[in-house]
């Protein structure tokens, strides 16, 4: 009787962990998480960089957020939705295999208008040092 209640117990409390952390996990994820994408072109001063691009949808496809870390350790924030961009840092987020997992929602941040378009899905963000790094998708 007694082993009966405990593995009775022991489920119930198994369960309710499960979907707690299912509830967590499904609130959380679309605003910190990032996806690694394979496409995308990356130049500074109209010369090609190596760069990863990861990409989050936390509220909806229009509203696309892009993570763009240059192998100098540089890091930019895209915001499709509103067209402007961040800098960003390595402090606010995790580089895992396949992705990124931001600490803090991903649209946190103080955003500005990059330089004028010059073509459809791109970029230009001018750097403290003069340099003009431009991110087309």
């Amino acid at each position: 009787m007694v082993l009966k209640r405990t593995l009775w117990t022991m489920l119930l409390i198994s369960f309710l962990l499960i979907v707690s952390a299912a509830w967590l996990w499904f609130t959380y994820f679309p605003t910190h998480w990032l996806t690694r994408v394979d496409f995308g072109i990356v130049k500074i001063d109209e010369h090609r960089v190596d760069a990863e691009i990861s990409f989050g949808n936390p509220a909806g496809e229009a509203e696309a957020i892009a993570l763009v870390h240059l192998k100098d350790g540089r890091d930019f924030f895209l915001n499709f939705g509103t067209e402007k961009v961040r800098r960003g840092t390595s402090s606010e987020y995790l580089r895992l295999f396949n992705g990124a997992w931001c600490i803090h929602s991903m649209q946190k941040g103080l955003f500005r208008a990059p330089l004028p378009f010059r073509n459809l899905n791109e970029f230009r963000i001018a750097t403290e040092d003069g340099q003009v790094v431009t991110i087309q998708l």
